[in-house]
């Protein structure tokens, strides 16, 4: 039998699929990634037509995969929601057999993902990889690597506790967003970021922390503080530049309202027959007169239920929304007419996933891979390198 290098040159070094459509066809991604963000990141790259590889620990894999239950077969359901559209090889990457072949794969590669710690990376060689090769190397951390807290590990919540973001949430006390919202920024970050590089031409490091993230996604909360000085507290539904948007109660319930503009809010007093105080003529006067603006928009939306009133906005063109919990996500009319939920075929049976947002030459992309197992493509992915089976056993070990 030939030796480990003989077999990894022996082989064309990544294993090829026929291209997906898309603007990133025929890109190739290696998700060294784990968790939210990385995996995030690659799923945006894979939703635009780009050929992802995903490498996992022997027996392990993606913390997420044991993030439950629920369970799906023997992997969390956090795990499937963000790692379709991928292969999953599993790889020892402290055997300097499962670095060879992650050497070779990132040799192949357009764009990498990772989010080891500086440290992790150090050790299993992937900073040597980074620096020499071609490819773009994006990095997701904790915290940015020109900091103070560049070698610290970090979790979403930490990020929204440290960057502000807890502080607003809520009503009486800091509270985290019901998903992980500074991974799902840092991810989308990422993602642009892996964009930008291919579009330079050049083997660009993109490094994208999770605190950064929070930050920046702050927007006018930040400009709030920063700029003009007030620094809230947790607002709950209220917005703290907005008058009326948020909820409104109805005969049944609440109802989210949305005027952006002085004209929003003219159409919306006429379709609930509503006379306004001159004060509320703008903006500035509505949020002065919260109080008496709200008492006076519910005790006209009590006439109606919720859902009554929908279509009664919707003709005035005043943004309204129902507020909803997923189990009505299934059969909301929108969600059926974009086709966003996809249901693939899965050895545990067919799992339904989220798809793209996206709309690309007026066609949205299509998930085409359910979450694969743990080392599902191991097989397929080193025999693409020239690796007999008795090397695939020693690697998976």
């Amino acid at each position: 039998m030939t030796s480990l290098d003989d077999d990894l040159s022996a082989g064309p070094g990544w294993p090829v699929l026929p291209p997906r459509e898309g603007p990133l066809s025929g890109v190739r991604v290696l998700d060294l990634s784990r968790v939210l963000a990385g995996p995030y990141c690659c799923m945006v790259l894979a939703d635009l037509g780009a050929d992802v590889v995903k490498v996992e620990r022997p027996g392990v894999g993606d913390d997420t995969r044991h993030w439950g239950p629920p369970f799906h077969g023997e992997d969390a359901t956090y795990f499937l929601s963000v790692n379709r559209d991928r292969r999953s090889v599993t790889l020892d990457l402290t055997a300097p057999s499962g670095q060879a072949v992650v050497a070779t794969l990132v040799e192949h590669a357009d764009i990498v993902v990772e989010n080891f710690l500086p440290r992790h990376l150090s050790a299993f060689g992937l900073d040597r990889l980074r620096d020499k090769g071609s490819a773009v190397w994006v990095s997701v951390r904790g915290f940015g690597g020109d900091g103070p807290d560049r070698d610290k590990p970090g979790y979403d919540i930490m990020a929204q506790a440290r960057s502000g973001l807890m502080s607003i949430t809520g009503t009486t006390e800091p509270t985290r967003s019901g998903v992980a919202i500074a991974d799902v920024v840092t991810g989308l970050y990422a993602a642009v970021g892996a964009v930008a590089g291919l579009a330079s031409g050049k083997p660009l490091k993109v490094e994208v922390g999770l605190f950064e993230s929070a930050v920046a996604a702050l927007v006018n909360q930040a400009s709030n503080a920063l700029i003009g000085g007030v620094v809230p507290g947790p607002i709950g539904n209220t917005h703290p530049n907005l008058a009326p948007y948020g909820p409104l109660q109805c005969a049944d319930g609440p109802l989210i309202i949305g005027a952006g503009n002085d004209s929003q809010f003219a159409a919306l007093c006429d379709a609930l027959d509503v006379s306004p105080l001159k004060g509320w003529a703008n903006n500035a006067g509505r949020l002065a007169d919260r109080a008496a603006m709200t008492l006076a928009l519910e005790t006209a939306l009590q006439a109606r239920t919720a859902r009554e009133w929908v279509p009664v906005l919707g003709r005035a063109g005043v943004p309204c929304a129902p507020v909803q919990d997923l189990s009505q996500l299934p059969t909301d009319p929108q969600v059926v007419a974009t086709g966003q939920l996809h249901s693939l075929p899965h050895p545990a049976g067919d799992v339904t996933v989220v798809g793209s947002p996206y709309r690309l030459d007026d066609r949205r992309p299509r998930p085409h891979r359910a979450p694969p197992t743990l080392g599902q493509h191991t097989t397929e992915v080193l025999a693409a390198l020239g690796l007999s089976t008795t090397n695939v056993e020693e690697l998976t070990a």
